[in-house]
Parts: structure tokens; sequence; C-alpha cells
């Protein structure tokens, strides 16, 4: 198991073929998909071959990667977050993402994960700017994006796409090197 790096309450790691499960739990949940462009899961297999995929980008890709949150005091996988891009011009510039299961909403927890993915960053000097993007609607990211020191760089018309294949306005903010607390 490689940990990517810990919190007071979470345990970021790669993903492992065992946790199919968790990951099952909220990415088949509509809600969860919702603004982003995938349909929700129907099978387990679908999760297995996600995270099969997942765990081989590992060994392909040096900076874009997904990873597992993990909440300590229950050993569970409750969402995930990721690199999902990476512009190596202008000394880096990296896009993030996350996902968590409603069941672990509104306790700080993707805020958490987000803070510390900066820090793995910074350490790493992976990048010098950090983007983040959100369906309008979808104001929780939003707000995720805020409590985490991110600002807000304006609004990109009908630049998203969703899994109902609709599209929509686009919120950017982003974070940079310096702006990010050790």
């Amino acid at each position: 198991m490689k940990i990517i790096y810990q919190t007071e309450r979470l345990i970021v790691r790669r993903w492992q073929m065992k946790d199919y499960r968790d990951y099952f739990e909220f990415v088949s949940i509509p809600d969860v998909s919702k603004y982003l462009n995938f349909q929700p899961y129907k099978t387990l297999n679908q999760a297995k071959e996600r995270i099969a995929n997942m765990i081989a980008a590992y060994e392909t890709e040096p900076v874009k990667a997904d990873f597992a949150i993990v909440l300590k005091a229950e050993n569970k996988v409750i969402g995930s977050v990721a690199i999902n891009s990476f512009k190596p011009s202008a000394d880096g510039v990296v896009g993030i993402g996350y996902m968590l299961n409603p069941k672990y909403q509104g306790k700080g927890y993707v805020t958490e994960a987000v803070v510390g993915l900066f820090k793995y960053i910074k350490q790493n000097n992976i990048a010098k700017r950090i983007e983040a993007t959100y369906d309008v609607e979808n104001v929780k990211s939003g707000n995720v994006m805020k409590r985490a020191g991110m600002t807000f760089e304006g609004i990109k018309r009908k630049a998203g796409q969703n899994n109902l294949h609709s599209r929509y306005d686009v919120a950017l903010y982003s974070i940079l090197f310096e702006e990010i607390k050790d």
C-alpha cells in the first residue's frame, strides 16, 4: 500500500483492488456522478475495472493520478482525490478533482484531502499552479474550493459537459505555489 500523504483524519493512498466495494458504494449513487462525465455504476465489475485502470495508470502517468481517501477511524475508502490533468509548461499547472461518498459529506473531509493534496504538490514540486473547476450548479464543490483557500477566477460559459451530455457553465478556481501553507 503506497501512502501519498496523511492528514489528521485521513490517509490518501493509491487505490488497491480490495477497495472496489467501497468505491462502488459511492460511484453507484446518481447524485455523485450528476455533475461528472460518467453514469452511475451499475455493477461491481465496473468498479473493479476502473480501479484496475487507475492502478495501471500509476506506472504510465508520472503526475496524473487518482487516489483513495481513507477515513482513518473506520479504515474505509470514503472518496477520491485526483490530479486529473498536467501541463508541464510554465513550471507546471495541474488540474484536480474529487468525489466523496454522500454518507460522509458535511464533515470537512474533502476540504482536508484537497488541502493535503496542495501540500503534496508543493512538497514534491509538481506544479506552480493548481486549478479546479465545477459545474456552477454544484455549489457544494465550489464551497470546498473556497474553504481550501482557492481563488475564484471566473466562469467559462458552457465549457463543461456532464454525464447527461448537457453543457454547463464552469467556475474556475486556482491556488498558486506560494499561496499554499506548509
